[in-house]
């Protein structure tokens, strides 16, 4: 196993994914997906590193630290080129100022505890995966769990929230299991202890389906803006809102650029980061950690082409919030491949106790979760959300047979279990705990 270090990192000077690069990730018709990696359940007992100490979030406009493509948002001296398989990426949480020799500045300040990051892997060669964690693991260990998966070819993003190594310089770790793959790093913002803004659940609901009315998708170069503080939402006073965005039925490689809207004449200028990935005709979705526009909206964009854009409020940070986040080390809370491989049928709902189990204390008030469908049947989606409430009309993540697909779940608690709701077709279905919320 190889592990490269990078002293320092990029500034936000490029755009997202370049339309060349866009058009390098179309992915290739595949057979079924190499499955995320499937060790036995984790016993019910607290993660071998961690929990850090409860804190609040600070949202930031999304800030590019890595892009291995480029030589202006890689270290100083470091070369540009794929992860290969088996290598470790150190990712420092710096942008990049001027030039020879440049600057760094550190975008997640000494003390952060935890990150939440968007990542983009793209020009993938193989079958693969990513695991997103705070450190490398002992030379030659596979992280047990896994945060986005992709087939060759494949242009693929994923919100991760990452505990943070403290030292001079806060870091993550990339791991790359199979092939040889460029990787995207976008900081969405960061907890820290004593910050003014806390977790509050939100019941998901949908704000925005593009397929709804005159069904009119979003064209190319576009801008949407969108009012997600609301009081019949009880997101009124959010700094910050948790989104779960989804792309349907589009007619070109692109990508979505997510950020807060300002009113104001030549306010809140587009960040140079991408939200979600998509290509023609796949039905994709993404997390999402936005900061809240001044009026209480948001902005999208699309780069290229038309698609229809669904948005889903499913969490908020403000002053009116009660829940501080502990990450810890990723642990694999469930996986319906082991002990019998029972999967998941259509229209059936599987509970999934968290609070009380796997360390999370019986009264978090939330959790922070990447579930994974693999080898399913035929299209279909998860729905995941609090137990006990009824089912919301959302989605969490889309799949389609031939693919295994991930997205992070952050779902509010409250004495309940987890639910999951499949809706079409069979499908196994992976869940992964890298975090929790406590009343503070």
């Amino acid at each position: 196993m190889r592990v490269r270090p990078i002293l320092s990192l990029a500034v936000v000077t490029a755009l997202a994914l370049t339309a060349p690069a866009l058009a390098a990730g179309v992915a290739t018709a595949a057979t079924l997906a190499a499955p995320a990696p499937a060790p036995a359940p984790a016993p019910k007992a607290a993660p071998n590193a961690g929990p850090t100490t409860p804190a609040a979030f600070v949202p930031i406009v999304p800030t590019r630290v890595l892009d291995t493509r480029n030589y202006d948002q890689v270290g100083w001296n470091v070369p540009v080129r794929p992860l290969a398989a088996g290598e470790n990426y150190l990712v420092n949480l710096q942008r990049r100022e001027g030039h020879m020799p440049p600057s760094f500045i550190n975008v997640v300040p000494a003390g952060a505890t935890a990150v939440v990051v968007n990542v983009t892997a793209t020009d993938t060669t193989a079958d693969g995966y990513l695991s997103v964690g705070p450190e490398a693991l002992p030379d030659g260990t596979v992280p047990p769990t896994s945060t986005l998966n992709f087939k060759p070819g494949a242009t693929v993003a994923a919100m991760a929230t990452v505990a943070i190594k403290q030292g001079q310089v806060p870091s993550i770790n990339v791991y790359n299991h199979e092939g040889r793959t460029d990787v995207v790093v976008d900081v969405l913002g960061y907890y820290l202890a004593g910050a003014p803004d806390k977790y509050a659940p939100v019941r998901p609901t949908r704000v925005l389906d593009t397929r709804d009315g005159a069904g009119t998708p979003m064209g190319g170069w576009a801008t949407r803006t969108v009012d997600v503080a609301r009081e019949d939402l009880h997101t009124a006073d959010a700094k910050a809102v948790i989104l779960n965005v989804t792309v349907t039925a589009p007619d070109a490689n692109s990508f979505l650029t997510i950020w807060p809207h300002d009113a104001l004449p030549h306010g809140a200028e587009r960040p140079d980061a991408s939200s979600i990935n998509f290509e023609p005709g796949r039905t994709v979705a993404n997390q999402v950690v936005v900061p809240v526009g001044p009026d209480g909206k948001i902005n999208i964009f699309n780069r290229a082409g038309n698609a229809h854009v669904i948005v889903d409020v499913v969490g908020s940070y403000g002053p009116s919030g009660t829940g501080l986040f502990s990450a810890i080390e990723p642990v694999r809370l469930f996986d319906t491949r082991t002990g019998g491989g029972a999967g998941q049928l259509p229209f059936s709902v599987t509970e999934r106790p968290v609070a009380g189990s796997f360390g999370v204390p019986a009264d978090a008030v939330g959790a922070a979760l990447n579930i994974t469908a693999t080898q399913a049947t035929q299209a279909g989606h998860l729905t995941v959300y609090p137990g006990n409430q009824g089912r919301p009309n959302t989605s969490t993540l889309n799949f389609t047979p031939g693919l295994t697909v991930a997205n992070s779940a952050t779902v509010g608690l409250d004495h309940n279990p987890v639910d999951i709701y499949n809706h079409a077709g069979f499908t196994h279905v992976i869940g992964d705990l890298t975090g929790y919320f406590v009343r503070g």
